[in-house]
Formats: C-alpha cells, structure tokens, sequence
C-alpha cells in the first residue's frame, strides 16, 4: 500500500556541513526540512499539525535520542509488547516501504513511551483494529498474512467513509509511520539530503508506484 505525498516543493539549498558528527549535520538538516520558517516545507504535508507525531518531529533532539536507541542491535520494546511491535513493524513496510531498514517500529515505541496515555491508547486501539481485521477476513494475525492480503487490508481502510472507524485508524497510523520514516536518513536523503546540503526541489516519492492512498 503506497500513499503519494504532494508535489515536490521549492526549498533554498541550505548547508548543513556543521563542524562535529553526521548527528550534527543530520540534526540541522531535520530542523531545515520539517520546520523552520526559511525552508519553505511545512511538515504537514507529512504529518498533519495536529497529529501527536507532529510535536514529536519539532524537536529533533527528541528524534535523534530515539533514534539511537532504536538502531540497537538486540532491541528491547519500551512501550509495546513484542506481537504489538512485530504487527507495527510489518504495518509500517506495508505502508511506507522501507521503514524497517529504517528502523521505524522501535523508533515509534520509543516515541511512544513517553505520549500520553490518551495518545497511547488510540494507537493501540488502531494496531489491534488492523490485527483484528486480519483475523475476521482470513483467520491469521496482521504479521502472519501474505504482501496481498496485507496490501487489500490496506486499501479498504484507505478507501473506507471518512468518518468510519477504519479510516481513523489507517490515518492515525499512517501519521505516526510516514513521519518515523522521513524523519529517518534514508528519508531524509529520499527528501532531497545528500549528507550536507538540502536541494532546491524535494524529489517525487521514489517507491514503485509512488505513496498514494
């Protein structure tokens, strides 16, 4: 399931060659491209402003520790349990592919470790409605079923009434996944940095098929 963001928007190229480490540089380069009034790139166009993953994006200090601690090689789940992380691990590739080189399940429970219980339960609430789903249409887990099975889920709920439970639940998600993943480096490159300058044009979505809902 891809979802297409929007067109490609006009950027200044701006330098990012700090003295220090690639963290550094990869820091200021997170501040250009999702938030500072001269980029020129609003970060809704993401994440939408008013989504709990938006506030985590305006600090990239934030982004950064989480980030560490999900790039473990032994990982151990902050906040979800391990069936809750396998199921958001393989949600996030369904949606967003490549988020799990990217590492975007345990970054997101780090993230959410620390949200607030509300926020917390409305995306366990929106896991377990994708685990369920899988269960009533072909009698296995999320995690368990084929790319097709997982790719028709997918677009039912993106296709589903506005305002019906579903729909909530594939946007909440698709919130939290795309933001993890292009506030991630390969996202960040796939935007436009090269690892020291942000480019003038951020490029279309480069995975087969584009993002599009």
């Amino acid at each position: 399931m891809n979802d297409q963001h929007d067109a490609p928007r006009r950027i200044p190229v701006t330098a990012v060659d700090e003295p220090g480490s690639t963290g550094i540089r990869r820091r200021a380069a997170l501040q250009t491209l999702l938030g500072t009034a001269a980029a020129g790139f609003a970060l809704p166009a993401i994440v939408d402003a008013q989504h709990p993953m938006h506030a985590h994006l305006g600090s990239p200090g934030t982004v950064e520790r989480a980030q560490e601690k999900a790039a473990a090689s032994t990982y151990t789940p902050a906040f979800l349990d391990a069936h809750q992380l396998k199921t958001l691990d393989s949600l996030s590739e369904a949606i967003v592919p490549g988020s799990t080189a990217a590492r975007v399940a345990p970054f997101l429970d780090q993230l959410l470790a620390v949200e607030s219980p509300q926020n917390q339960s409305a995306f366990l609430g929106a896991l377990g409605a994708f685990d369920m789903a899988a269960i009533n249409k072909h009698g296995k887990a999320w995690a368990a079923l084929a790319a097709a099975e997982q790719d028709g889920l997918l677009r039912d709920a993106s296709t589903a009434a506005a305002k019906s439970p579903m729909a909530a639940h594939f946007q909440n998600l698709k919130d939290w996944i795309a933001g993890a993943y292009y506030s991630s480096e390969p996202g960040m490159r796939e935007l436009g940095w090269d690892g020291n300058v942000i480019h003038q044009e951020l490029p279309r979505c480069t995975h087969p098929g584009g993002h599009q809902a």
